[in-house]
């Protein structure tokens, strides 16, 4: 099975209501170039019994990358928690987000269409680099680095498969509140 490249990021801002992750106000964020997804696990084993010899871990969190083509104006208050206006201040505090994102499958000569949630992240600004044009051409695009927790359901990432893009892309814009585009 081979993934072949990553479309369509959307973010939508995350909060809880009555036990139940809810999210709202759903952007698409840019064009992806690349998305890093790092799950980190705790070891969880019990030491007590000399005879134990079962190791366990469980999730703790997932370090991700989203690397676009840009960060949209509109994104930088839901994902870096700053004012419309542009500026960067010390008190800037990002809330979490959901974020999702379709790529292609193949397997046996067969294509399908993998839609990915991520259930519960917080990003902060990526390092930025700027330079003059000089002897080639060298194209700078954002980074945008986060960490993926549990949310209130303890769920952290979703997978879903689907046989076309349009089905997957609606998805995860109806878990985000995007309206269909016609």
């Amino acid at each position: 099975m081979a993934y072949i490249g990553v479309v369509r990021p959307v973010i939508a801002v995350y909060s809880e209501e009555n036990g139940k992750a809810v999210y709202s106000g759903g952007i698409r964020f840019g064009k992806a170039i690349k998305v890093e997804i790092d799950p980190q696990y705790e070891d969880v084993s019990d030491y007590n019994d000399i005879n134990d010899t079962g190791e366990d871990e469980e999730f703790s969190y997932a370090d991700i990358t989203l690397d676009t083509d840009e960060i949209p104006e509109e994104a930088e208050p839901m994902l870096f928690g700053r004012e419309p206006d542009g500026i960067s201040r010390e008190n800037d505090r990002s809330g979490y987000v959901g974020v999702g994102f379709r790529t292609r499958r193949v397997k046996n000569g067969r294509v399908r269409y993998l839609a990915i949630w991520i259930h519960k992240a917080k990003f902060r600004e990526g390092s930025s680099s700027h330079e003059t044009k000089g002897g080639s051409i060298s194209y700078q695009t954002p980074s945008t680095p986060g960490k993926a927790v549990p949310d209130v359901e303890g769920k952290w990432k979703t997978k879903k498969t689907f046989e076309t893009a349009e089905e997957a892309d609606s998805w995860i814009d109806s878990i985000a509140g995007i309206e269909r585009e016609d």
